[in-house]
């Protein structure tokens, strides 16, 4: 019998402590949503940054085998989501607004990453000395 009894009373006890310890959840909502390469398939192992509209609360995560991912538990608010694999990048999709108990749904389509270098002032015959043999790419 008393083993019953302590039993119950470490049960309440727990359940007592875990309702003052964790934050109510109804105050929170979710960013979830698939990460599409330009053929619409689903992109596994893709980073995905989220950031809140101010510049703080930033998080990132990996996609899931289906290109999946969610930010759960986030308070309520606009927030930015971006991704990213393998030279390939989305656009900011910004103004993502989070409700309290509910999930905002996204779609991030990666394209190639165009990168650009800018050349310093040079006349036109130093460019055109130049040779693709001795490009070293970093």
């Amino acid at each position: 019998m008393r083993f019953k009894w302590f039993l119950t009373s470490l049960l309440y006890t727990a359940l007592a402590v875990g309702s003052v310890a964790a934050p109510p959840l109804s105050g929170l909502g979710t960013v979830g949503g698939q990460v599409l390469d330009l053929k619409g398939k689903p992109v596994a192992n893709a980073r995905v940054t989220l950031q809140a509209a101010g510049g703080g609360h930033l998080q990132t995560m990996q996609t899931n085998g289906q290109g999946r991912f969610w930010f759960a538990s986030l308070p309520e608010g606009q927030y930015s989501v971006r991704a990213s694999d393998q030279g390939r990048i989305s656009e900011w999709l910004q103004n993502v607004w989070v409700s309290p108990g509910r999930q905002t749904d996204v779609t991030l389509h990666l394209r190639q990453q165009n990168f650009s270098i800018a050349a310093p002032d040079c006349d036109r015959d130093s460019l055109t000395s130049f040779s693709s043999r001795h490009y070293t790419p970093l």
